[in-house]
């Protein structure tokens, strides 16, 4: 039974998607649900071996000169739930409910990260009441692991040169630039010996964290960085330090919150214990604004293997002088971070240890300096670098003529100015850019709270406004 009232046709396409499960990497079937309904309105399409799929919507009456316009939203969802949750998100449709106005998943996300976009196109396309010029709308896979659907996208079956992506979670809101990035790996072959010292573990916890994108300008500590400042200054001070594991950090595009290096010394633990209170009452006093609840910890264990020294300095030192957190903000965009890092996550193999980075900025050849750096500081220690992940930045336009007609066209619409945000994350929008360069984009999307997570939900009076803000603003093009 319907939650919603189905009457208003974005009501009734959410009511359907939410039927079928969708989340990344099994986007087929909801691929199926946008195909049948292109063949049963006779539009024509294009689908994709990773199951992108465009349908085309020829012009309205009288709108056949005007030039073509991209729609686009990604069909993918994150699959996340409570602990107490049964829900199987392969098989199970979404328990959708109203509380307080806005629509929520019982015990699970609910997928309006996208499928507000999703839906906003099927009833653009099934809509044929609209007035409109050639439409070309684009439903992309797997954005929420990589963007990989876009990122693979054959942009050459696009005839657009104006694109208004639905991928916002703001009402009265455009964004106006993305960052591009790449993910760097280090790794450093390790050498292994029999240890019959005595073998510590240090535990940085109780950092805040935070998406490398949007938080890295906060100030926020990495705790694979303060472990690594801990173990070089161990070092400094003349005690003997030898790697057997490091486990910090969660994702690469994940400030990481939690670190543990397991070492074996002979220095006796007093020593090193009183040391460490030092470096914890030192680096806490930095971080008290953004981290108050930093702890340091010691305690002792056993393990009669290890990494040999030589090793162990190296990796060492490679995770001290390696650059992290904020590089620069721009000078057209008030508050944006443009460049940074993120040594997101370190890890101990069998015989190696790596060290995953993520890289940020909307200009290639920064990302490119970056690498190269980072690189340098590998091969001084006799570790190397791998680069992947590539993808293009979108960089702000001053002169975006399709951002100064909707400004225009909002302030008429609503009475209200329309806000203008950047951001440091990776989007689609950049990759379409990166394929069509003269490509003018503006975003818009409704409001919602607390996506990805359980606790998702969406404005639903938002949902259908901005759907009509959409098709009168498209009506104007």
């Amino acid at each position: 039974m319907a939650v919603l009232d189905t009457n208003v046709l974005v009501n009734y396409y959410f009511e359907e998607i939410a039927k079928i499960p969708h989340g990344s990497y099994h986007e087929e079937a909801i691929a199926d649900y946008i195909e049948s309904i292109a063949n049963e309105h006779e539009l024509n399409y294009y689908r994709d071996e990773m199951h992108n799929i465009v349908v085309y919507k020829e012009a309205s009456i009288g709108y056949e000169d005007h030039a073509p316009l991209m729609l686009e939203a990604h069909m993918d969802m994150v699959n996340e739930k409570n602990n107490e949750s049964s829900h199987d998100f392969d098989n199970d449709p979404l328990a959708l409910y109203v509380e307080d106005g806005f629509l929520h998943a019982k015990g699970t996300t609910l997928g309006a990260d996208d499928g507000y976009g999703v839906c906003y196109m099927l009833a653009i396309l099934t809509d044929n009441t609209l007035k409109h010029p050639p439409l070309e709308c684009v439903f992309t896979v797997q954005e929420e692991v990589g963007l990989c659907g876009a990122l693979a996208f054959d942009a050459s079956v696009l005839k657009a040169k104006r694109m208004i992506g639905l991928d916002s979670e703001t009402e009265g809101e455009t964004c106006t630039s993305s960052s591009g990035g790449n993910d760097l790996l280090i790794t450093k072959p390790i050498r292994g010996e029999d240890n019959d010292s005595p073998v510590y573990v240090i535990e940085v916890t109780g950092l805040l964290g935070g998406h490398s994108g949007e938080c890295i300008d906060k100030g926020r500590g990495n705790a694979n960085k303060i472990a690594a400042r801990v173990l070089y200054h161990l070092l400094k001070g003349g005690k003997d330090i030898r790697l057997i594991e490091i486990t910090g950090g969660l994702k690469n595009n994940a400030i990481p919150r939690e670190c543990s290096v397991a070492f074996a010394s002979s220095s006796s633990f007093e020593d090193l214990y009183e040391m460490i209170q030092s470096y914890e009452t030192d680096i806490k006093k930095e971080l008290e604004i953004s981290d108050p609840n930093l702890s340091i910890t010691i305690h002792e264990e056993e393990c009669d293997v290890c990494i040999c020294a030589e090793d162990s300095e190296a990796v060492i030192s490679i995770m001290y002088l390696a650059q992290n957190g904020m590089i620069e903000k721009s000078q057209a965009i008030e508050g944006l971070t443009t460049v940074s890092l993120n040594m997101g996550v370190v890890r101990t193999d069998d015989d190696c240890i790596t060290i995953d980075y993520s890289i940020r900025s909307p200009l290639q050849s920064i990302r490119e300096e970056l690498s190269l750096q980072l690189e340098l500081i590998a091969s001084i220690y006799n570790a190397y670098v791998e680069v992947s992940n590539d993808y293009p930045g979108w960089d702000y336009d001053p002169d975006s003529q399709l951002r100064a007609q909707f400004k225009e066209f909002y302030l008429s619409y609503t009475g209200q100015v329309l806000k203008e945000v950047a951001t440091h994350g990776g989007l689609e929008t950049g990759a379409f850019k990166g394929k069509i360069p003269e490509l003018d984009i503006i975003t818009m999307g409704p409001n919602m709270a607390d996506i990805h997570t359980p606790d998702e939900r969406l404005d639903i009076e938002s949902f259908v406004k901005t759907y009509q803000l959409l098709v009168s603003f498209i009506e104007t093009l």
